[in-house]
């Protein structure tokens, strides 16, 4: 209960900054998401139980969130997901019909791949990219002491085959990022460009949970060429970039969106309170430039993760809403960019604070069609793909889910 509490606290205040160890990548996600999903003020209610519920919610039903109104064959065959099997995380393929494993992806040697909601992107034809890093650290005693002295960030990439078995395995051309870890990363559809959100060590070579990230990379899987889209340039005492924690593809890779939190903040780390966060717009993001611009299309207190339908058109949404003394609930909206005009897609019920949902999974296939989610509590949890209003069931479930793609 101590360590609970603790934890809860930091989450919600943001301080004391944590140091970041190679093991503790596959949980970073836990801050991003929970600072997002309703913890600030969590002080003021975490003294009154530690009890926890989750059940669903009362569906109401609606098409899946579509590019341009295309009709699609159905969801994808197989999936990619990946779990924490006792002391190693293990990245899967599986059916999408019966859940049963069809392949696993091996790692490069002396890499940690994977570990985060957002560490694999699909694109056409059966493509998923995937995360990998290269990290050491020297220690000098005593817990969470030392400092990162190599680390090096780089995107592989496989296809599936339609028995579900992986092919193409290989390293994307210009990937190499040096001396950056990056945690978020998108495909555009068309598998054309990769985009990497990444952090780089402070002057003390640490990184914190709180720490600002560098930028976001753009890399063109044919060339290798890649431009960043930077955090900067640093103004004292300006509300600014912050934190990302969606990022996602439209219009032939053109334009890029971004889940994104600003606030008040030092040059290298940011206390933000985990509201406020919005979705903006880059456009030409094949070119790089200041994620200090972009065109703000949402923002919500309540809003998570976002990411933007293939066309341009849509954003598909999800949002936590917290009440006093009631289950709080779990949204996943269409939104039209153009009008604001919003349709429901899945809504569920979560039990109240002082504990929210941990989200590892929330993204769609290539053409934008259906939705792809794992969302968990300390007791109950749930994967699946939207089908109508509906969740289909798919494995594994719990909080041993890392992140996955299909």
């Amino acid at each position: 209960m101590d360590k609970n509490l603790r934890e809860l606290l930091e989450l919600a205040v943001g301080e004391p900054p944590r140091w970041v160890s190679q093991d503790a990548i596959r949980r970073q996600a836990v801050r991003r998401r929970a600072t997002q999903t309703g913890f600030a003020g969590l002080a003021v209610v975490v003294a009154a139980g530690l009890t926890l519920a989750f059940s669903a919610g009362a569906f109401r039903p609606s098409a899946p969130a579509a590019d341009g109104g295309h009709r699609h064959a159905g969801p994808p065959p197989y999936y990619v997901i990946q779990d924490r099997q006792g002391t190693s995380d293990v990245t899967q393929v599986r059916s999408t019909a019966t859940s049963r494993v069809t392949a696993t992806v091996p790692y490069p040697k002396g890499m940690t791949c994977g570990g985060g909601n957002t560490a694999f992107a699909a694109a056409k034809d059966s493509t998923v990219f995937m995360l990998c890093t290269i990290w050491h650290v020297k220690h000098h005693g005593g817990h969470g002491a030392g400092k990162i002295t190599a680390l090096d960030t780089f995107v592989y990439r496989f296809q599936v085959t339609g028995s579900g078995k992986l092919s193409g395995y290989s390293r994307v051309k210009g990937s190499e990022l040096k001396g950056v870890w990056g945690y978020d990363l998108a495909a555009s559809p068309d598998g054309s460009q990769v985009a990497v959100e990444v952090i780089k060590p402070g002057p003390a070579k640490v990184i914190y949970t709180n720490s600002v990230p560098e930028g976001i990379f753009v890399i063109s899987t044919k060339t290798g060429h890649k431009v960043l889209w930077s955090t900067g340039p640093y103004r004292a005492g300006a509300v600014q970039y912050a934190d990302g924690s969606a990022i996602s593809f439209a219009r032939d890779g053109s334009e890029l969106a971004v889940t994104e939190d600003r606030c008040h903040r030092s040059r290298y780390q940011a206390n933000c309170s985990g509201d406020g966060w919005q979705v903006r717009v880059y456009h030409g993001a094949e070119h790089g430039g200041s994620l200090e611009g972009g065109q703000v299309v949402l923002s919500s207190d309540s809003l998570s993760q976002a990411f933007i339908t293939p066309d341009g058109s849509a954003l598909n949404e999800l949002s936590i809403k917290y009440y006093p003394h009631q289950d709080a609930k779990l949204t996943i909206e269409r939104v039209a960019i153009a009008t604001g005009h919003a349709v429901t897609i899945y809504q569920t019920r979560m039990g109240p604070p002082p504990y929210g949902i941990l989200l590892q999974i929330f993204s769609a296939d290539p053409s934008g069609a259906y939705l792809f989610i794992n969302a968990s509590t300390e007791k109950q949890a749930q994967t699946g793909w939207i089908d109508h209003g509906r969740l289909v069931p798919l494995k594994p479930v719990g909080r041993s889910v890392l992140g996955g793609a299909w």
